[in-house]
């Protein structure tokens, strides 16, 4: 059991409570084993702050038996999806990158973005969108994807990624396989693109594609169901889409991860339950929960079961640990102390007007 509860643990990915270590944290992560957390505006007060939360929960899980560290993560994207405010940079929409139709622009901006969060302990950042913005009545995409071109967004992918690496900060390209072409909101209903399957090869593919040949170690999965794929299941909990077309097809060895759990598109369709057989029987390495830290213990204690069940194979499971074990171990250590961000953000003033200059009037 305790084995089973290590390696189920590693597999989940928590938002939390609060600006400090606290009782319902520190058993996440010591008695659960947690594999890692997403911030949210709730856990940041100041840089110190947040750079001492983060040295805290760091160096617990370092003192635990199997002594991993968290994937400490965030949606900071740029544009209206910045979950860090003030002294972190308020950079523009990324939209502004295709404008410019410049990989360095991307690239430095990726540094920048990427030795923010680096400056506070922040491992691992949900960009870049690997999105193409092809349908006008999307309500969640539009200005967060780079281009309208296939070629354009998986270019300035890549450029952004060297930027990140560069920094030290885990990219995490999403959504696959491509949430551009939607009319809905995943967050409010479960998507259907209708696309045929080539069309989706031609385009929805092509960022993706690019970006894990130049190293993309981290895929988040869209909560949409592509019908020329599987009718059934979104892609979240899509084996053919996550199995036969990123594993077997664009040859990804890296980890996937879900959007959150928590968002209409699963949550109004797919008894919560079978989340942990759905999601391992696709190929999802990480399961994501925001906010509800009950169904993040319910989860596990379901994986666990389902495990000792034969529902899910063991094999599985240890195949995910691997591959976050690898991740982690190769994620470079944090500064030694708080870098001063707001020099950092004085001196990214720069490139921010440079970025908008890009924009559209």
């Amino acid at each position: 059991m305790t084995r089973l509860i290590t390696q189920t643990g590693q597999m989940l990915v928590s938002g939390f409570p609060g600006t400090r270590l606290n009782a319902e944290t520190e058993d996440l992560i010591v008695n659960r084993q947690i594999g890692g957390f997403i911030l949210f505006e709730r856990n940041f007060e100041s840089p110190a702050q947040l750079r001492a939360l983060i040295h805290d929960m760091q160096t617990l899980a370092r003192s635990t038996p199997l002594g991993l560290p968290l994937f400490i993560s965030v949606d900071q994207e740029g544009g209206r999806v910045s979950r860090l405010g003030p002294p972190f940079t308020r950079f523009p929409d990324p939209c502004c990158l295709g404008y410019a139709a410049s990989g360095d622009l991307a690239r430095r901006f990726g540094l920048a973005l990427g030795r923010e969060m680096a400056a506070v302990g922040i491992n691992m950042d949900y960009a870049p969108v690997l999105d193409i913005d092809t349908n006008p009545a999307n309500p969640i995409i539009g200005k967060r994807a780079f281009a309208r071109r296939a070629d354009e967004v998986a270019q300035l992918g890549v450029e952004f990624m060297r930027g990140f690496d560069e920094a030290g900060v885990l990219a995490v390209g999403k959504h696959f396989p491509g949430h551009g072409d939607t009319s809905q909101d995943s967050h409010l209903a479960l998507p259907r693109v209708d696309r045929e399957a080539d069309t989706l090869e031609r385009e929805e593919l092509v960022p993706f594609a690019r970006a894990i040949a130049n190293g993309l170690k981290v895929v988040m999965t869209a909560h949409v169901i592509y019908d020329a794929w599987d009718k059934e299941f979104p892609a979240t909990f899509s084996r053919p889409i996550l199995q036969g077309i990123l594993r077997q097809r664009l040859g990804f060895d890296g980890l996937v991860i879900s959007d959150d759990l928590e968002m209409k598109a699963v949550e109004d369709h797919y008894p919560f339950e079978t989340y942990p057989a759905l999601g391992c029987e696709a190929g999802v390495d990480l399961f994501l929960i925001c906010h509800d830290l009950d169904k993040v213990r319910r989860l596990q204690d379901q994986l666990i079961r389902d495990v000792e069940s034969g529902r899910v194979a063991k094999t599985q499971i240890e195949t995910s640990v691997r591959r976050i074990r690898t991740v982690k171990e190769a994620i470079p250590p944090a500064p030694g102390g708080l870098a001063d961000l707001e020099a950092l953000a004085l001196s990214h003033r720069e490139l921010v007007r440079e970025m908008e200059s890009h924009l559209p009037a």
